[in-house]
């Protein structure tokens, strides 16, 4: 059965930031720094952390809607990339806006930083892709060569290469550091939405919509498709995932009847389980830093937490006004970003009782 637990506020009115140029929401800042601190003093285990109540704040700024969230691997800076054609820096120990990147000519799809986090890089329905200067937010590299609209990245654990997946239908790798197209892959039959690197760099799994709804696993080194995940309902694949540790690879689909994340064993390519309760298409998912807890996002507005190993159902986090187009896990876990269509990103953090 669906539940909901309700999130502990601390402070009546509104907990919404936009440049944290004022001294009214200081009291605010604090509050939630201090109990986030008292989380990581009391070294809870991230299950217990995510069944307790959390606090939240909402960063504010973006004209459009919010497509992609992403933290540094630090953690001390979160990037959220929108349909108003930017990226946002945020410091997220000040809570507040350190810097907006410009230059793409239409919406932002997706964006990664690099493992050493100096280079965020960005994807575009301009049909580019462009590398940043996370220090100086200037433009180090903009890579063309698709032919449409580019709708997802993802870089690999040693940052050595860079994927692209765009309505063109192609995948393109790229050298991760210095931009240098490496290979093109075809075969996909239709736009690609969805791309994921393996923990070991040597698989990179990719899935779409229309003739290009199952998943794709293509070896790295060779660029060669090496298996194809079927299931009997076609569903369009908006969201691909490894857990940490390489053994299960988790999609998020869309349906009418069915909205489902699927959970699949990596050795054995047999499906694991199937996990239903979002409403509407499921636009993102993302295990957390240990492989433990799954994070859903979808149009229904909600984001709902599941036990990755049983598939338990844990809790849905309501409060976005639209829909949610991407989550992202801070490096140590206690901290969730939501990214929405009602132009806001939320950070949900544990709080200890």
């Amino acid at each position: 059965m669906s539940y909901r637990i309700p999130l502990i506020q601390k402070h009546r009115g509104p907990k919404r930031i936009e440049d944290c140029s004022t001294l009214k929401w200081k009291s605010y800042l604090i509050v939630f720094s201090c109990l986030m601190g008292l989380v990581s003093v009391c070294g809870a285990e991230e299950n217990d952390v995510w069944d307790k109540p959390l606090n939240f704040l909402t960063l504010e700024g973006h004209s459009g809607a919010v497509l992609c969230v992403a933290f540094s691997p630090d953690g001390r800076t979160l990037a959220s990339g929108s349909s108003d054609k930017t990226v946002r820096l945020w410091d997220v120990g000040g809570r507040k806006l350190k810097r907006t990147l410009t230059g793409h000519t239409q919406m932002v799809t997706a964006i990664v930083f690099s493992p050493d986090g100096e280079t965020l890089t960005s994807s575009s329905w301009d049909k580019t892709v462009r590398l940043w200067d996370v220090q100086t937010g200037k433009l180090k590299a903009a890579l063309k060569g698709h032919s449409g609209r580019v709708h997802t990245l993802t870089l690999s654990g040693n940052g050595a290469l860079l994927a692209s997946g765009a309505s063109d239908e192609t995948v393109r790798l790229w050298n991760g550091r210095t931009g240098e197209l490496k290979r093109t892959l075809t075969g996909s039959e239709g736009p690609v939405f969805a791309l994921a690197f393996s923990p070991d760099n040597g698989t990179l799994a990719s899935g779409g919509e229309l003739d290009n709804t199952a998943i794709r696993l293509w070896d790295v080194k060779t660029g060669k498709l090496e298996r194809t995940l079927k299931w009997r309902r076609v569903d369009a694949v908006k969201t691909v995932a490894f857990s940490p540790d390489g053994s299960v690879l988790v999609n998020g689909s869309s349906r009418p009847e069915e909205n489902t994340i699927r959970l699949w064993n990596v050795r054995t390519w047999e499906l694991i389980r199937a996990l239903t309760g979002h409403r509407q298409e499921i636009t993102s998912v993302v295990f957390s830093p240990d492989g433990k807890t799954l994070a859903s996002g979808a149009w229904d507005r909600e984001v709902k937490l599941w036990d990755a190993r049983t598939g338990k159902f844990q809790r849905t986090l309501s409060g976005h006004s639209g829909a949610v187009f991407s989550v992202a896990f801070s490096p140590d876990g206690k901290t969730l970003a939501s990214g929405s269509a009602d132009k806001t990103v939320r950070l949900w953090a544990a709080t200890m009782q």
